[in-house]
Protein backbone atom coordinates (compact mmCIF):
# COMPACT_ATOMS: atom_id res chain seq x y z
CA UNK A 1 0.00 0.00 0.00
CA UNK A 2 2.02 3.22 -1.20
CA UNK A 3 2.54 5.71 2.00
CA UNK A 4 1.32 9.10 1.53
CA UNK A 5 2.15 12.20 3.97
CA UNK A 6 -0.67 13.49 5.98
CA UNK A 7 -2.71 16.48 5.52
CA UNK A 8 -1.46 19.19 7.17
CA UNK A 9 -2.12 22.43 5.69
CA UNK A 10 -4.35 23.31 2.11
CA UNK A 11 -1.13 23.70 0.33
CA UNK A 12 -0.53 20.24 1.03
CA UNK A 13 -3.56 18.83 -0.38
CA UNK A 14 -2.92 19.89 -3.89
CA UNK A 15 -0.25 17.13 -3.88
CA UNK A 16 -2.61 14.79 -3.51
CA UNK A 17 -3.90 14.10 -7.12
CA UNK A 18 -6.50 11.75 -9.30
CA UNK A 19 -5.65 7.66 -9.76
CA UNK A 20 -7.47 4.60 -11.06
CA UNK A 21 -9.11 4.06 -7.89
CA UNK A 22 -10.30 6.36 -5.01
CA UNK A 23 -8.18 6.80 -2.31
CA UNK A 24 -8.07 8.31 1.70
CA UNK A 25 -5.41 10.65 2.84
CA UNK A 26 -5.54 10.86 6.67
CA UNK A 27 -5.02 14.35 8.40
CA UNK A 28 -2.18 15.07 10.49
CA UNK A 29 -3.28 15.09 14.69
CA UNK A 30 -6.98 14.47 13.31
CA UNK A 31 -7.54 10.58 13.69
CA UNK A 32 -10.63 9.86 12.17
CA UNK A 33 -10.68 12.82 9.56
CA UNK A 34 -9.56 11.85 6.29
CA UNK A 35 -9.37 13.87 2.31
CA UNK A 36 -10.92 11.17 0.12
CA UNK A 37 -9.82 11.34 -3.64
CA UNK A 38 -11.40 10.05 -6.54
CA UNK A 39 -10.57 9.22 -10.10
CA UNK A 40 -12.42 12.04 -11.73
CA UNK A 41 -10.14 14.72 -9.66
CA UNK A 42 -12.65 15.54 -6.86
CA UNK A 43 -11.99 15.92 -3.19
CA UNK A 44 -13.53 15.41 -0.43
CA UNK A 45 -13.65 15.07 3.75
CA UNK A 46 -14.83 11.95 5.52
CA UNK A 47 -15.36 11.09 8.82
CA UNK A 48 -14.78 7.68 10.02
CA UNK A 49 -15.45 6.36 13.27
CA UNK A 50 -17.22 3.47 15.22
CA UNK A 51 -20.76 4.25 16.34
CA UNK A 52 -20.58 4.63 20.24
CA UNK A 53 -23.75 2.54 20.01
CA UNK A 54 -23.66 -0.12 18.00
CA UNK A 55 -19.71 -0.64 18.05
CA UNK A 56 -20.22 -0.95 14.06
CA UNK A 57 -17.69 1.23 11.41
CA UNK A 58 -19.33 4.02 9.85
CA UNK A 59 -18.14 7.48 7.86
CA UNK A 60 -20.01 10.58 7.25
CA UNK A 61 -19.29 12.93 4.22
CA UNK A 62 -18.11 16.39 5.60
CA UNK A 63 -17.87 18.17 2.29
CA UNK A 64 -16.40 18.90 -0.67
CA UNK A 65 -13.04 20.41 -1.17
CA UNK A 66 -12.48 23.82 -1.79
CA UNK A 67 -15.95 24.63 -0.95
CA UNK A 68 -14.94 22.97 2.72
CA UNK A 69 -11.78 24.12 3.32
CA UNK A 70 -9.53 22.41 6.21
CA UNK A 71 -9.96 25.06 8.75
CA UNK A 72 -14.19 24.45 8.49
CA UNK A 73 -13.61 20.62 8.34
CA UNK A 74 -11.63 20.67 11.74
CA UNK A 75 -14.89 22.56 13.02
CA UNK A 76 -16.55 19.58 12.12
CA UNK A 77 -13.98 17.50 13.45
CA UNK A 78 -13.93 18.59 17.00
CA UNK A 79 -18.08 18.97 17.09
CA UNK A 80 -17.95 14.95 16.35
CA UNK A 81 -15.28 14.30 18.38
CA UNK A 82 -17.41 15.66 21.23
CA UNK A 83 -20.33 14.34 20.25
CA UNK A 84 -18.92 10.80 20.55
CA UNK A 85 -17.69 11.00 24.21
CA UNK A 86 -20.91 11.84 24.86
CA UNK A 87 -22.02 8.63 23.16
CA UNK A 88 -23.56 10.33 20.42
CA UNK A 89 -23.62 8.86 17.09
CA UNK A 90 -23.01 11.94 14.77
CA UNK A 91 -24.31 10.49 11.61
CA UNK A 92 -27.83 9.84 14.15
CA UNK A 93 -27.19 13.16 15.24
CA UNK A 94 -27.29 14.82 11.90
CA UNK A 95 -30.09 13.31 10.86
CA UNK A 96 -32.20 14.67 13.36
CA UNK A 97 -30.71 17.90 12.89
CA UNK A 98 -31.78 17.54 9.75
CA UNK A 99 -34.95 16.34 10.37
CA UNK A 100 -35.68 19.79 12.53
CA UNK A 101 -34.73 22.20 10.38
CA UNK A 102 -37.12 20.87 7.62
CA UNK A 103 -39.97 21.09 10.51
CA UNK A 104 -38.81 23.98 11.08
CA UNK A 105 -38.68 25.45 7.63
CA UNK A 106 -42.36 24.41 7.27
CA UNK A 107 -43.86 26.05 9.99
CA UNK A 108 -42.11 29.57 8.65
CA UNK A 109 -44.08 32.41 7.44
CA UNK A 110 -42.24 32.26 4.20
CA UNK A 111 -43.82 28.40 3.77
CA UNK A 112 -46.98 29.99 4.16
CA UNK A 113 -46.73 33.03 2.63
CA UNK A 114 -45.78 31.08 -0.87
CA UNK A 115 -48.64 28.25 0.50
CA UNK A 116 -50.89 30.92 0.29
CA UNK A 117 -50.01 32.27 -2.99
CA UNK A 118 -50.16 29.15 -4.80
CA UNK A 119 -54.09 29.43 -3.17
CA UNK A 120 -54.63 32.06 -5.19
CA UNK A 121 -53.83 31.48 -8.38
CA UNK A 122 -56.73 29.85 -9.87
CA UNK A 123 -58.81 33.02 -8.48
CA UNK A 124 -57.18 35.74 -8.99
CA UNK A 125 -56.12 37.83 -12.45
CA UNK A 126 -52.36 38.15 -13.30
CA UNK A 127 -51.92 41.64 -12.39
CA UNK A 128 -52.99 41.16 -9.33
CA UNK A 129 -50.98 38.06 -8.91
CA UNK A 130 -48.07 39.95 -9.80
CA UNK A 131 -48.41 42.88 -7.22
CA UNK A 132 -49.08 40.64 -4.39
CA UNK A 133 -46.14 38.31 -5.11
CA UNK A 134 -43.81 41.64 -5.05
CA UNK A 135 -45.38 42.33 -1.45
CA UNK A 136 -44.84 38.60 -0.10
CA UNK A 137 -41.38 38.86 -1.19
CA UNK A 138 -41.12 42.16 0.60
CA UNK A 139 -42.21 40.79 3.75
CA UNK A 140 -40.04 37.69 3.47
CA UNK A 141 -37.03 39.57 3.38
CA UNK A 142 -38.16 40.70 6.87
CA UNK A 143 -39.85 37.37 8.55
CA UNK A 144 -39.47 34.62 6.03
CA UNK A 145 -37.29 32.41 8.04
CA UNK A 146 -38.77 32.88 11.08
CA UNK A 147 -41.36 30.44 12.73
CA UNK A 148 -44.83 32.05 11.89
CA UNK A 149 -46.06 31.45 15.63
CA UNK A 150 -42.99 33.28 17.00
CA UNK A 151 -43.92 36.80 14.97
CA UNK A 152 -45.58 39.20 17.09
CA UNK A 153 -47.55 42.36 17.03
CA UNK A 154 -45.06 44.62 18.02
CA UNK A 155 -42.32 42.95 15.91
CA UNK A 156 -45.12 43.26 12.56
CA UNK A 157 -45.45 46.67 13.35
CA UNK A 158 -41.59 47.40 13.14
CA UNK A 159 -41.16 45.62 9.43
CA UNK A 160 -44.24 47.35 8.58
CA UNK A 161 -43.15 51.37 9.70
CA UNK A 162 -39.15 50.50 8.20
CA UNK A 163 -41.73 49.32 4.76
CA UNK A 164 -43.57 52.74 4.60
CA UNK A 165 -40.75 55.05 5.90
CA UNK A 166 -38.74 53.79 2.65
CA UNK A 167 -42.46 53.90 0.01
CA UNK A 168 -42.87 57.85 -0.06
CA UNK A 169 -43.94 59.51 -3.21
CA UNK A 170 -42.54 62.49 -4.93
CA UNK A 171 -44.40 64.44 -2.24
CA UNK A 172 -42.66 62.66 0.53
CA UNK A 173 -45.68 61.11 1.46
CA UNK A 174 -46.53 57.72 2.44
CA UNK A 175 -47.62 55.22 -0.67
CA UNK A 176 -50.22 52.20 0.59
CA UNK A 177 -47.58 50.27 -0.13
CA UNK A 178 -47.35 49.28 3.45
CA UNK A 179 -51.22 49.36 4.07
CA UNK A 180 -51.45 46.46 1.50
CA UNK A 181 -48.31 44.74 2.89
CA UNK A 182 -50.20 44.88 6.08
CA UNK A 183 -53.55 43.50 4.27
CA UNK A 184 -51.82 40.33 2.51
CA UNK A 185 -49.58 39.56 6.06
CA UNK A 186 -52.70 39.25 7.46
CA UNK A 187 -54.22 36.88 5.08
CA UNK A 188 -51.18 34.80 5.84
CA UNK A 189 -51.82 34.81 8.85
CA UNK A 190 -55.04 33.64 9.26
CA UNK A 191 -54.34 30.73 6.47
CA UNK A 192 -51.64 29.66 8.63
CA UNK A 193 -54.16 29.83 11.94
CA UNK A 194 -57.33 27.99 10.23
CA UNK A 195 -54.46 25.21 9.39
CA UNK A 196 -53.69 25.04 13.09
CA UNK A 197 -50.19 26.62 12.82
CA UNK A 198 -50.44 29.46 14.59
CA UNK A 199 -52.82 31.13 17.31
CA UNK A 200 -52.66 34.62 16.72
CA UNK A 201 -52.77 37.43 13.63
CA UNK A 202 -50.49 40.13 14.72
CA UNK A 203 -50.89 41.83 11.72
CA UNK A 204 -54.63 42.35 11.99
CA UNK A 205 -54.07 45.37 14.53
CA UNK A 206 -51.55 46.85 12.64
CA UNK A 207 -53.37 49.20 9.63
CA UNK A 208 -54.69 51.43 12.38
CA UNK A 209 -51.20 52.09 13.26
CA UNK A 210 -49.89 53.34 9.95
CA UNK A 211 -50.22 56.08 8.29
CA UNK A 212 -53.18 56.47 5.70
CA UNK A 213 -52.04 57.07 1.93
CA UNK A 214 -54.11 59.73 0.36
CA UNK A 215 -54.91 60.35 -3.69
CA UNK A 216 -56.40 62.87 -5.35
CA UNK A 217 -59.55 61.93 -7.46
CA UNK A 218 -58.56 60.07 -10.97
CA UNK A 219 -58.33 62.54 -13.55
CA UNK A 220 -61.26 63.43 -15.44
CA UNK A 221 -62.99 66.19 -17.54
CA UNK A 222 -66.32 67.57 -15.54
CA UNK A 223 -67.26 70.47 -17.36
CA UNK A 224 -69.36 69.79 -21.45
CA UNK A 225 -67.27 72.11 -22.93
CA UNK A 226 -64.38 69.90 -21.85
CA UNK A 227 -66.08 66.81 -22.49
CA UNK A 228 -67.27 68.01 -26.15
CA UNK A 229 -63.94 68.11 -27.03
CA UNK A 230 -63.25 64.66 -25.55
CA UNK A 231 -66.03 63.05 -27.67
CA UNK A 232 -64.74 64.73 -30.10
CA UNK A 233 -61.11 63.49 -30.19
CA UNK A 234 -62.53 59.78 -29.58
CA UNK A 235 -63.93 59.64 -33.31
CA UNK A 236 -60.70 61.01 -34.43
CA UNK A 237 -59.12 58.01 -33.33
CA UNK A 238 -57.51 55.67 -35.65
CA UNK A 239 -58.22 52.68 -33.79
CA UNK A 240 -60.25 49.34 -34.46
CA UNK A 241 -63.93 49.06 -33.73
CA UNK A 242 -63.79 47.32 -30.29
CA UNK A 243 -61.94 49.95 -28.57
CA UNK A 244 -63.55 52.80 -30.74
CA UNK A 245 -67.12 51.34 -29.18
CA UNK A 246 -65.41 50.57 -25.88
CA UNK A 247 -65.09 54.45 -25.77
CA UNK A 248 -68.15 55.28 -26.75
CA UNK A 249 -70.11 52.64 -24.61
CA UNK A 250 -67.69 54.36 -21.11
CA UNK A 251 -68.82 57.44 -21.84
CA UNK A 252 -72.40 56.75 -22.55
CA UNK A 253 -72.97 54.37 -19.73
CA UNK A 254 -70.29 55.35 -17.46
CA UNK A 255 -70.07 51.94 -15.85
CA UNK A 256 -66.03 50.54 -14.91
CA UNK A 257 -63.57 49.64 -17.56
CA UNK A 258 -63.65 46.22 -16.45
CA UNK A 259 -67.39 45.55 -16.67
CA UNK A 260 -67.35 46.80 -20.43
CA UNK A 261 -64.42 44.39 -21.31
CA UNK A 262 -66.48 41.39 -19.46
CA UNK A 263 -69.73 42.54 -21.17
CA UNK A 264 -71.68 39.01 -22.61
CA UNK A 265 -74.72 38.96 -25.13
CA UNK A 266 -76.02 36.00 -22.47
CA UNK A 267 -76.50 39.38 -20.24
CA UNK A 268 -77.77 41.90 -22.69
CA UNK A 269 -81.67 41.97 -23.59
CA UNK A 270 -81.65 44.48 -26.71
CA UNK A 271 -85.09 44.31 -27.19
CA UNK A 272 -86.05 45.56 -23.91
CA UNK A 273 -83.04 47.56 -23.72
CA UNK A 274 -81.11 45.80 -20.25
CA UNK A 275 -77.77 44.93 -19.29
CA UNK A 276 -78.06 42.87 -16.05
CA UNK A 277 -74.29 42.43 -14.72
CA UNK A 278 -72.91 41.49 -11.71
CA UNK A 279 -70.05 44.40 -11.14
CA UNK A 280 -66.75 43.45 -10.48
CA UNK A 281 -66.49 45.94 -7.60
CA UNK A 282 -69.43 45.11 -6.35
CA UNK A 283 -68.12 41.64 -5.06
CA UNK A 284 -66.75 41.97 -0.98
CA UNK A 285 -67.40 46.16 -1.51
CA UNK A 286 -70.12 47.15 1.03
CA UNK A 287 -70.82 50.45 -1.31
CA UNK A 288 -71.24 49.09 -4.16
CA UNK A 289 -74.29 46.72 -5.59
CA UNK A 290 -73.56 43.35 -6.24
CA UNK A 291 -76.01 42.84 -9.15
CA UNK A 292 -77.58 45.63 -11.43
CA UNK A 293 -79.35 46.47 -14.39
CA UNK A 294 -78.15 49.32 -16.65
CA UNK A 295 -80.66 50.89 -18.96
CA UNK A 296 -79.72 50.67 -22.61
CA UNK A 297 -80.14 54.13 -24.76
CA UNK A 298 -80.94 53.52 -28.28
CA UNK A 299 -77.64 54.63 -29.61
CA UNK A 300 -75.70 51.89 -26.84
CA UNK A 301 -78.40 49.35 -28.45
CA UNK A 302 -77.56 50.68 -32.07
CA UNK A 303 -73.82 50.37 -31.17
CA UNK A 304 -74.27 47.13 -29.61
CA UNK A 305 -75.72 45.61 -33.29
CA UNK A 306 -72.77 46.83 -34.64
CA UNK A 307 -70.38 44.79 -32.07
CA UNK A 308 -73.33 42.08 -32.90
CA UNK A 309 -71.46 41.47 -36.29
CA UNK A 310 -68.37 41.20 -35.38
CA UNK A 311 -68.26 39.47 -32.50
CA UNK A 312 -72.03 37.91 -31.98
CA UNK A 313 -70.15 34.39 -32.65
CA UNK A 314 -68.36 34.88 -29.40
CA UNK A 315 -69.43 34.82 -25.62
CA UNK A 316 -67.92 38.39 -25.18
CA UNK A 317 -69.51 41.73 -26.79
CA UNK A 318 -65.10 43.01 -26.92
CA UNK A 319 -63.85 39.47 -28.13
CA UNK A 320 -60.14 39.82 -28.55
CA UNK A 321 -58.77 36.71 -30.72
CA UNK A 322 -55.22 37.63 -29.58
CA UNK A 323 -55.87 38.40 -25.79
CA UNK A 324 -53.61 36.04 -24.09
CA UNK A 325 -56.73 35.57 -21.53
CA UNK A 326 -60.37 35.84 -21.03
CA UNK A 327 -59.72 36.24 -25.03
CA UNK A 328 -61.82 40.11 -23.83
CA UNK A 329 -59.58 43.25 -24.85
CA UNK A 330 -56.88 44.51 -22.65
CA UNK A 331 -57.72 46.81 -19.52
CA UNK A 332 -55.03 49.13 -21.09
CA UNK A 333 -56.75 49.21 -24.11
CA UNK A 334 -58.68 52.01 -23.78
CA UNK A 335 -56.41 54.16 -21.59
CA UNK A 336 -53.94 54.04 -24.69
CA UNK A 337 -55.70 55.54 -26.45
CA UNK A 338 -56.78 58.05 -24.64
CA UNK A 339 -53.35 58.84 -23.89
CA UNK A 340 -52.58 58.93 -27.51
CA UNK A 341 -55.16 61.95 -27.88
CA UNK A 342 -53.27 63.59 -24.53
CA UNK A 343 -55.69 63.11 -22.27
CA UNK A 344 -53.16 61.38 -20.11
CA UNK A 345 -53.13 63.30 -16.73
CA UNK A 346 -56.70 64.76 -17.75
CA UNK A 347 -58.81 61.86 -18.49
CA UNK A 348 -58.97 58.59 -17.96
CA UNK A 349 -61.41 55.32 -18.85
CA UNK A 350 -62.54 55.39 -14.75
CA UNK A 351 -63.10 59.41 -15.52
CA UNK A 352 -66.08 58.80 -17.05
CA UNK A 353 -68.05 57.84 -13.69
CA UNK A 354 -66.90 60.92 -12.30
CA UNK A 355 -67.81 63.25 -15.61
CA UNK A 356 -71.70 61.69 -15.59
CA UNK A 357 -71.81 62.25 -12.41
CA UNK A 358 -70.46 65.63 -11.85
CA UNK A 359 -72.85 66.86 -15.20
CA UNK A 360 -76.04 64.94 -14.56
CA UNK A 361 -76.14 66.52 -10.97
CA UNK A 362 -74.71 69.85 -11.62
CA UNK A 363 -75.58 71.04 -15.39
CA UNK A 364 -78.23 68.49 -15.90
CA UNK A 365 -80.04 68.12 -12.44
CA UNK A 366 -81.04 65.40 -12.30
CA UNK A 367 -81.44 63.85 -8.46
CA UNK A 368 -78.48 62.08 -6.63
CA UNK A 369 -80.22 58.95 -6.01
CA UNK A 370 -81.05 58.60 -9.83
CA UNK A 371 -77.00 59.18 -10.58
CA UNK A 372 -75.81 56.84 -7.79
CA UNK A 373 -78.26 54.40 -8.70
CA UNK A 374 -76.97 54.29 -12.24
CA UNK A 375 -73.20 54.44 -10.76
CA UNK A 376 -73.95 51.31 -9.16
CA UNK A 377 -73.29 52.71 -5.40
CA UNK A 378 -75.26 51.06 -2.81
CA UNK A 379 -78.70 53.77 -2.53
CA UNK A 380 -81.26 53.62 0.53
CA UNK A 381 -84.68 55.45 1.20
CA UNK A 382 -85.62 57.43 4.59
CA UNK A 383 -86.59 54.01 6.02
CA UNK A 384 -82.99 52.29 5.56
CA UNK A 385 -84.57 49.89 2.98
CA UNK A 386 -81.61 49.32 0.22
CA UNK A 387 -83.37 49.70 -3.11
CA UNK A 388 -83.24 46.76 -5.68
CA UNK A 389 -81.79 46.32 -9.05
CA UNK A 390 -85.12 46.78 -10.62
CA UNK A 391 -86.55 50.27 -8.25
CA UNK A 392 -86.55 53.46 -10.29
CA UNK A 393 -86.18 51.53 -13.79
CA UNK A 394 -88.17 53.92 -15.86
CA UNK A 395 -86.71 56.78 -14.53
CA UNK A 396 -83.38 55.44 -14.49
CA UNK A 397 -84.33 54.65 -18.22
CA UNK A 398 -85.15 58.07 -19.28
CA UNK A 399 -82.15 59.41 -17.51
CA UNK A 400 -79.81 57.27 -19.61
CA UNK A 401 -81.18 58.09 -22.90
CA UNK A 402 -81.36 61.68 -22.37
CA UNK A 403 -77.69 61.36 -20.86
CA UNK A 404 -77.14 59.60 -24.43
CA UNK A 405 -79.05 62.09 -26.53
CA UNK A 406 -76.84 65.00 -24.24
CA UNK A 407 -73.54 63.71 -25.33
CA UNK A 408 -74.60 63.48 -29.53
CA UNK A 409 -75.72 67.12 -29.06
CA UNK A 410 -72.39 68.33 -27.44
CA UNK A 411 -70.34 66.07 -30.03
CA UNK A 412 -72.09 67.87 -32.85
CA UNK A 413 -71.80 71.48 -30.97
CA UNK A 414 -75.60 71.46 -30.76
CA UNK A 415 -77.59 73.41 -28.02
CA UNK A 416 -78.11 71.37 -24.98
CA UNK A 417 -80.56 73.58 -22.54
CA UNK A 418 -83.13 70.77 -23.73
CA UNK A 419 -81.49 67.96 -21.62
CA UNK A 420 -81.71 70.12 -18.19
CA UNK A 421 -84.09 67.88 -15.92
CA UNK A 422 -87.40 69.48 -15.19
CA UNK A 423 -86.85 68.59 -10.97
CA UNK A 424 -89.93 71.20 -10.60
CA UNK A 425 -92.64 69.19 -12.42
CA UNK A 426 -94.32 67.72 -9.50
CA UNK A 427 -95.87 69.63 -7.08
CA UNK A 428 -95.43 69.67 -3.48
CA UNK A 429 -98.40 67.87 -2.64
CA UNK A 430 -97.58 65.42 -5.27
CA UNK A 431 -94.61 64.73 -3.43
CA UNK A 432 -95.63 64.29 -0.03
CA UNK A 433 -98.07 62.00 -1.63
CA UNK A 434 -95.70 60.05 -3.01
CA UNK A 435 -94.07 59.98 0.42
CA UNK A 436 -96.95 58.58 2.01
CA UNK A 437 -97.46 55.90 -0.23
CA UNK A 438 -93.97 54.82 -0.24
CA UNK A 439 -93.56 54.78 3.75
CA UNK A 440 -96.93 54.81 5.10
CA UNK A 441 -98.69 57.67 7.31
CA UNK A 442 -96.83 56.78 10.64
CA UNK A 443 -93.30 56.73 9.22
CA UNK A 444 -93.79 59.75 6.93
CA UNK A 445 -95.10 61.48 9.71
CA UNK A 446 -92.16 60.77 12.24
CA UNK A 447 -90.15 61.58 9.26
CA UNK A 448 -91.64 64.86 8.52
CA UNK A 449 -91.82 66.06 12.34
CA UNK A 450 -88.17 64.81 12.89
CA UNK A 451 -87.13 67.28 9.74
CA UNK A 452 -88.95 70.40 11.55
CA UNK A 453 -87.37 69.99 14.52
Amino acid sequence: MTQRKPISSDRSISSHTAEDKEYLVSVKNHPKLYLMVRPNGTKSWVYRYNSPITKKAKRISLGIYPNVKLSRAYEIWHEYENLISKNIDPKDYRKEKEQTLLILNKNTFKHFAWEYFDSLEQIQKSNTLIRKKGRIKLLCDYVGNQPIKDITAPQMLEVLLDIQNSSLNKQGKPTDKAERCAGIASDIFVYAGARGFCDSNPADLIKSQLATARYGHRPAVTKPKELAKLLRDIETLDADMNTLNSLRLLAMLFVRNGDIRRMRWADLDLVEGRWKLNPLKGQGKVNMVKEMVVPLPRQAIELLHEQHKLNGHTEYVFYSATAKKHNIISENTATKQLNKLGYQGIHCVHGFRATAKTILQEHLKYPLLLVEMALGHTTKDPNGAAYGRFEYIDDRAEMMQKWADYLDALRAGESTDQFIHNSTAKKPADELQALIDKLGDEVALKLLRGLAT
